[in-house]
């Protein structure tokens, strides 16, 4: 019987994680297993790249080929926005429920928006920078000391100029 998969192939595995924690191995050693990686090799990997993102839920994409995982961060939208809050690193097991208050610039979102212009799924950046505020709207911080949702409505008018590119 022939092997399951060419270990020589590039496979490619997305996994959830906090921010300069090691995941549990047991989430991790059903996705990376039958690749025959280290669950605790590769979960050491995984905090070591993601310090930057500390105490924010973000998704890691391993990148495996010839029994060796390389890591990349792929984030979301809304932590991006949270990180461009600049707020301190929390606990996870003792803050519970924070609540994103702050205030960030809209040159922040028109980077954000700049981030996440590939995986996004509007066709011009002004959709996208639309999307960002939509998502800075959940997380509840303001933009200018404006509400995102005016923002929106000042782009949709023409008020706010948002660059091509």
């Amino acid at each position: 019987m022939p092997p399951k998969f060419d270990p020589t192939a590039i496979q490619i595995v997305y996994v959830k994680a906090v921010g300069g924690e090691v995941p549990a191995t047991s989430s991790l050693a059903p996705k990376i297993g039958p690749l025959g990686l280290s669950p605790k090799k590769v979960g050491d990997d995984i905090s070591k790249s993601t310090t930057a993102w500390k105490g924010l839920k973000i998704t890691v994409k391993l990148v495996v080929q010839n029994r060796q995982a390389k890591v990349e961060v792929v984030p979301s939208a809304s932590s991006l926005v949270i990180k461009a809050l600049k707020e301190p690193p929390r606990d996870r097991k003792k803050v519970k429920h924070v609540k994103h208050n702050g205030n960030i610039t809209f040159d922040d979102i028109v980077n954000i928006a700049r981030q996440m212009r590939e995986r996004s799924m509007s066709k011009y950046l002004s959709g996208t920078v639309k999307e960002i505020l939509g998502t800075a709207q959940s997380v509840g911080c303001t933009i200018d000391r404006m509400a995102p949702h005016d923002v929106i409505d000042k782009v949709n008018s023409g008020e706010i100029e948002v660059p091509d590119q």
